[in-house]
Parts: C-alpha cells; structure tokens; sequence
C-alpha cells in the first residue's frame, strides 16, 4: 500500500474524532448551590490539511485532502442538591471531508454530535473546592457507519476528579484527571484526561485563561474502529475491510493548548472568544479552532471561583 493511500485513509479514520465539546468557559471544581446555574452557548470553526499519524507525525492529507468542522454548542450546569450538580451539553455538527483536490471529492455530514450528561458531586469547598464528576457521551442518533462522522461513534462513560483553588488576589487556577472508558466494542481505545486552566483578571471586567488538555489512549485490547463507509476519488466502494486492513489504529490521542478571553458585561452575562490548538496527537486531524460564546449564570461564587464566579 502506497504511502498516500495510508496517509487518505488514517485521515478519513480519525478526522470525526476532534469533536467533543470546545473549551471557552465551562464550569469547573467549583459546584453551584441549589437553583443557581450556568449556561454557555457559542459556535466554533477549525479547518485542517493535515494530521497526526499513529507514529504522531503530523503529515498533509493526501492529494490536497482537506477537513472542515463548523459547530454549535450548547452547555449547562445546575446546581440539584446541596452537594451535586447536574450537567448537560450537546454539540449540533457540520462537518465535512475532502478527498483531492476537488471539491467534489468528498461528503459531509450535519447534525447533533454526542450528548453530554453527567452528575457532579462536591467534595470540598471552601477557600479551595474539589469535586467528582461522572459523564455518559452516548451518540446522538447519527449514522456511525458514515465518514466523516459528527461524534465519536460510540458510548463512553468518564469520571474525573477537579481541584480549584483561588490564585493570589487575582486569579484563580483549576486542575482536573480522570478516565474515559468506551462501553462498546467496536470503538477507541480508553483514554487517560489530563487539564489545567489558568484565568488571571484584568480590571474588574476582563478575564484572560490559558488551558491545556490531553486525551491519552491506553492499550486497545484488540478493539477495532473502522467503520468506513465511503468511495474513493474513482467512484469505487470504500468498504470497512478495505479501507481498514492493516492501516487504522484505534488509540487516539491529543493534546491541546488553547486561551479565552472573558468579558464580564454584569453578575449574570459574560461575552466568551478564544482558540485552541492541537500541540500533538496520534491519529487525528490537527486542530487550530476558534470560537466565541454568550455565557448566563446565576451563582453565589465568587470571581475567583472558576469561570462561574462573579464579577470582581
């Protein structure tokens, strides 16, 4: 098999991965009270030419191959009990995938990506919080054996553990590790969650964050994912088997480092704008996304309390 053909098919593979919810402003360790809460709604865009091989080289896609993803979002957080929280978000996809050089060469795919719900549980919060917090990412109803997907293609559950802490007078930093276990066979591999934010306050309304995010595959256990259902560049049928053999590989990872810039307007609504970009990564498409956002809270935190704090 020719190196392009490798480079075309890993491409098509993997390129539906990158689609879990952006980063702009989510809630962090800190847990909102009973009837608070806190939403964020916005869009994002990345357009890529090339990816990460599963050596984790970043090559071109072949023959001017070129994947596109635009994305509504929408996250939300609700203080339940005196010691939970409900969370729910959702992502509504187009996305896209160009074979060649032509435009017609490829397919794209819209629709609602992979649900987000998931309980999170106070352990501590005081001066410093830290919390427990279990997801379910079931898929949303889209066709799984299409490329370029809209979502993952397959259930998960996560749990992971946050830690919040105020940083000196004006910021406040947020520490976060868990697991990602797939429920179904044919699907990635289990990943490892690793993510820090930094926000810095700048006045009493700007707030400026840097974060960085890494999903680390585990040993696959002889998982499989190549549901590939597509044509090649000469019309013929791109079956699983055939586009699959001896080029896909199931351990996906990624790596992230992104910034966002906050605007408090008032205690209630906040204008959201930032990036993020792919540092490195295995069997995925390299990532340079941008987004902007409106978040709504209502909460009794504090502004150095994480994103859903108030004004300082």
């Amino acid at each position: 098999m020719s190196s392009p053909k490798r480079r075309l098919r890993a491409a098509i593979a993997f390129a539906g991965l990158l689609l879990a919810l952006p980063r702009p402003a989510a809630a962090g360790a800190w847990v909102p009270q009973p009837g608070d809460h806190y939403s964020i709604m916005g869009g994002s865009y990345f357009s890529s030419d090339s990816y990460y091989n599963s050596d984790g080289q970043r090559v071109p896609m072949w023959s001017g191959g070129q994947h596109e993803e635009k994305a509504l979002y929408a996250y939300s957080e609700f203080g339940w009990k005196k010691n939970r929280s409900v969370v729910v978000g959702f992502p509504y996809v187009n996305v896209s995938h160009r074979l060649g050089a032509s435009p017609d060469s490829g397919r794209s795919e819209t629709g609602f990506g992979d649900l987000l719900f998931g309980l999170r549980f106070k352990l501590h919060q005081r001066t410093n919080a830290l919390s427990f917090e279990a997801d379910w990412r079931p898929p949303l109803g889209y066709n799984r054996n299409l490329a370029p997907r809209i979502g993952d293609g397959a259930s998960s559950v996560v749990g992971k553990l946050l830690f919040g802490a105020p940083l000196g007078v004006s910021g406040f930093v947020e520490l976060e590790g868990g697991y990602r276990a797939y429920t179904e066979k044919q699907a990635p591999a289990n990943q490892v969650l690793i993510g820090g934010t930094v926000g810095i306050w700048m006045g009493e309304s700007w707030l400026l964050a840097a974060h960085q995010d890494a999903s680390l595959a585990q040993a696959s256990s002889g998982r499989t994912y190549q549901a590939l259902y597509i044509k090649t560049p000469d019309g013929r049928p791109w079956t699983t088997s055939e586009a699959a053999a001896g080029t896909t590989n199931s351990q996906v990872s990624i790596q992230t480092l992104g910034v966002t810039l906050l605007y408090r307007v008032d205690q209630h609504l906040d204008l959201v704008a930032g990036s993020t970009h792919t540092l490195s990564a295995m069997n995925a498409a390299h990532e340079d996304r941008f987004y902007v956002a409106l978040a709504m809270r209502q909460t009794k935190l504090g502004p150095l309390q994480g994103f859903m704090g108030g004004r300082r």
